[in-house]
């Protein structure tokens, strides 16, 4: 429990200092970044209603329904007045939150702490904004350096793979970091520094609470964890339109968490932190998936009321679509982050075959297969598809338009619980001492003239 204590302690003073580090002034009156906290200051200076937010349009007035943002608003304006930065304080009580949630949802679903801590603190790393820049050849280097190390213990297959996971690591550990920005910020800005980000931390925080919660109610059943799944999930959907994915990404949790039947756990499932095994019983299938389905039946008057009250063909709305084309390289992106450069190659291949003499082509090849074969061997783990996939599926609604950073943010969830199960699987590699020395005792011996016998 004390090492327990101690990472949350870290993580939550890693939360402290980044936001620490972006409370500053940049250009709150005047820069085009923060032109809408500008528009949502002066609309609360005019005679509004709190209400009114609830029945249509929120308080910046673009044709979306937001009304929790628009009360933290002016929350922010009845404490802090014209003082725009210091409204910044409640994005850091949001990203701190959120940092811890994600360690108790990665708990309540996997029921691994090692794994629940390292999700929390690479999703703390994006978040904050300390994540060093590391050349491109440094995943090289870690690929060769597994074959290296496959070769000294006579088990290439073993080597060849632990290099590609460790390739695939570092590709994912610089994903969301390098994702697209429409203005060319980092995902720690829109998260932490920038003021009306809040829309996606605030949406996250109860789409957590309701994961967290649907994890709970299928594993012990309890009316208040289903009741916690389901009031979350109504403040997310009051939060941000986002949070129309969470009744998938609800019953994906319901799915893996039934299916998770402990009674004899390995080594892989247990929990390492401590080097416990915890067992879990065999909890009901239909608990979360009853839970996922009420709230996708909420949708349906969440959609009527959309389309009756909150204008949807608006300029900013018809400003930020993607075309069709785009959409589909984005799906690819996500799925193998490796394989967009690589398809080019291929395209610029089919016009030019002269590029298959050049290294280009051939090591952006390399980079695609390393990545699958660390994506099998991460989808064979308990959990891996639901990082992997759940990334995706909760960018999936916002997909269609032009990107700013703060999308990511509930995606950024799934993916750094992707990123630690990847994490995981490099120390079930490791050979035991008796393998080492049987591999070595076989290599130097000559090869038997008569076969080994056999019982």
């Amino acid at each position: 429990m004390r090492g327990w204590m101690a990472w949350l302690g870290l993580l939550v003073a890693l939360n402290l200092v980044a936001v620490v580090v972006w409370h500053y002034d940049d250009g709150l009156q005047e820069s085009f970044e923060n032109h809408d906290t500008r528009l949502i200051l002066r609309r609360l200076q005019q005679p509004h209603a709190v209400w009114e937010w609830f029945v249509g349009d929120w308080v910046l007035g673009n044709g979306f329904y937001r009304p929790l943002p628009s009360v933290l608003y002016q929350l922010d304006y009845w404490l802090w007045g014209e003082n725009l930065l210091a409204w910044k304080w409640t994005n850091g009580v949001l990203v701190v939150a959120n940092a811890l949630l994600v360690v108790a949802f990665g708990y309540a679903l996997t029921r691994q702490r090692a794994l629940a801590v390292i999700a929390g603190l690479i999703f703390t790393v994006w978040q904050a904004g300390f994540l060093p820049l590391l050349p491109s050849w440094v995943g090289w280097l870690v690929l060769l350096i597994g074959v290296a190390w496959g070769w000294y213990i006579r088990d290439w297959r073993r080597g060849v793979l632990a290099g590609c996971i460790g390739f695939a690591l570092l590709t994912e550990f610089y994903f969301i970091p390098s994702l697209m920005d429409l203005h060319q910020r980092s995902f720690a800005y829109r998260a932490v520094g920038w003021i009306p980000g809040r829309t996606a931390t605030l949406m996250t925080l109860f789409a957590l609470l309701a994961l967290i919660g649907t994890c709970w109610f299928t594993r012990t059943g309890k009316a208040r964890w289903g009741a916690l799944g389901l009031i979350s999930f109504v403040g997310a959907l009051l939060s941000y339109e986002q949070a129309i994915a969470l009744p998938l990404l609800m019953g994906l949790c319901a799915l893996g968490v039934g299916w998770q039947v402990r009674r004899g756990t390995t080594d892989a499932d247990a929990d390492t932190l401590g080097g416990k095994v915890r067992p879990t019983p065999h909890a009901p299938l239909w608990r979360g998936l009853a839970l996922a389905g009420a709230c996708l039946l909420l949708l349906a008057p969440y959609g009527l009321f959309y389309h009756a009250r909150i204008p949807s063909n608006t300029e900013y709305h018809q400003q930020r679509l993607k075309r069709f084309k785009a959409v589909s390289s984005t799906v690819l992106n996500w799925l193998v982050p490796t394989a967009p450069q690589a398809t080019v190659h291929w395209d610029l291949a089919r016009t030019a075959p002269l590029t298959l003499a050049f290294p280009g082509f051939w090591v952006a090849q390399l980079g695609m297969v390393a990545y699958l074969l660390a994506l099998r061997e991460g989808l064979r783990r308990r959990w891996g598809w639901l990082g992997w996939l759940g990334s995706l599926i909760a960018y999936a609604p916002l997909m269609p338009v032009l990107p700013l950073m703060h999308y990511y943010y509930l995606p950024a969830v799934f993916r750094a619980l992707w990123a630690g199960i990847l994490l995981l699987c490099l120390p079930t590699l490791r050979p035991t001492k008796k393998v080492i020395l049987v591999a070595m005792g076989d290599a130097s011996c000559p090869k038997r003239s008569f076969p080994r016998l056999r019982s």
